[in-house]
């Protein structure tokens, strides 16, 4: 008899077991980003179809080139880090914010400085926890477009 309420309650929860381990990772390839912070239930939760960690997958770390070091990460639900340091001159900026767009295949995570109307596009794929491509735009001008391989978990920068 016991054996019986067992199946039987896991066959009920079945449903809500496959719900959340779909809505946790970007199943569904070139399907828009979705992500918005939701306050409904008295937290701040963060729903995101394209989060930057997934089971054994995470974009968080720094990635470097002989052009370019940035740090990138989540601080909170719905507060993103960019740390951002130019190797020639060693000039850095740190940013924050929670725009996320892009694709479930290439989700990109958008970060403005408004005082120098530049922005910083962060795109990865879930193929690949060890690259990511950094794109720099003032105004409107593509003025870097680089990929930049992982050179640590260890985090740079931040608030």
């Amino acid at each position: 008899m016991k054996l019986r309420l067992i199946a039987l309650a896991m066959l009920g929860a079945l449903p809500l077991f496959l719900s959340l381990s779909f809505s946790a990772e970007a199943n569904e390839p070139n399907q828009p980003c979705q992500a918005y912070l939701d306050t409904s239930h008295g937290i701040d939760a963060e729903e995101n179809n394209c989060p930057i960690t997934v089971g054994d997958f995470s974009i968080r770390g720094t990635f470097s080139n002989s052009n370019w070091r940035v740090s990138f990460w989540a601080w909170e639900p719905a507060y993103y880090i960019l740390y951002v340091e130019k190797q020639q001159d060693g000039t850095t900026i740190n940013l924050t914010g929670f725009e996320v767009t892009g694709t479930t295949s290439r989700p990109q995570y958008r970060f403005t400085n408004p005082d120098r109307d530049v922005t910083y596009l962060v795109t990865f794929r879930y193929s690949d926890p060890d690259t990511i491509r950094l794109e720099i735009y003032q105004k409107n001008r593509l003025i870097a477009n680089e990929l930049l391989p992982r050179e640590s978990g260890e985090l740079i920068g931040g608030p």
